[in-house]
């Protein structure tokens, strides 16, 4: 059911992308139409001195079903799926990123549940890496607010009109966002000062430098 649900919603906002999925068993590919029904079975192939074939990676296919859907569209798409009947998703589960240094972009990504259809859907929305900004979705799914401080505080994603967007894991004074696959670590100005704090009193003592 819950990929019939992404074809409603791709039908009330076309311009989303619907996730690639997996072929069902009635969508199996066919044999070649060249292929002689009456043939003979072929014998084992000819000894060859070439490699092996290789075999390419498969496609990436999603399990959820869900899709990818533009930015400035995100709030009315969720508003549609928490208040239309037919998709009721009324529990935002997580809110969280994905980065991706290579592209030059992010992902966030938002999964929602229905507690009386019992179905579930996957939105993403693709942002710039250099300026992660989507708009807050505390005002549809209240649950969200800390789920979104995480993504802020460890992935830098700036969430318009969150009512305490603030770090919520790392100290206010850390530098940098930990789940960014850039990310180098810097000690925070409290800990070097501890740091040196401690070395001269260790000093002070006659103990020489710390090991």
């Amino acid at each position: 059911m819950s990929w019939e649900l992404v074809e409603r919603l791709r039908q009330r906002f076309p311009e989303i992308e619907p996730f690639p999925r997996e072929r069902g068993p009635g969508e199996a590919t066919q044999p070649p139409a060249s292929a002689s029904a009456g043939a003979p079975p072929a014998g084992p192939a000819p000894p060859t001195r070439l490699p092996p074939k290789r075999e390419e990676a498969k496609a990436a296919v999603f399990l959820t079903p869900g899709a990818w859907v533009p930015r400035e569209r995100l709030l009315e798409i969720c508003r549609f799926a928490a208040t239309d009947p037919a998709f009721g998703m009324d529990y935002l589960s997580f809110v969280t990123g994905v980065d991706f240094p290579e592209q030059g972009q992010m992902e966030v990504v938002y999964h929602l549940f229905s507690m009386a259809r019992r179905h579930e859907l996957l939105l993403k929305v693709r942002v710039p890496r250099d300026d992660p900004r989507v708009p807050t979705v505390t005002p549809i799914w209240g649950g969200a607010n800390w789920h979104e401080r995480e993504a802020y505080d460890l992935l830098g994603i700036i969430f318009e009109g969150h009512p305490n967007l603030r770090r919520i894991m790392m100290t206010e004074d850390w530098a940098g966002h930990p789940l960014r696959k850039d990310y180098v670590f810097e000690d925070p100005p409290w800990l070097v000062e501890l740091a040196t704090q401690r070395q001269r009193e260790i000093e002070g003592l006659g103990l020489g430098e710390r090991a």
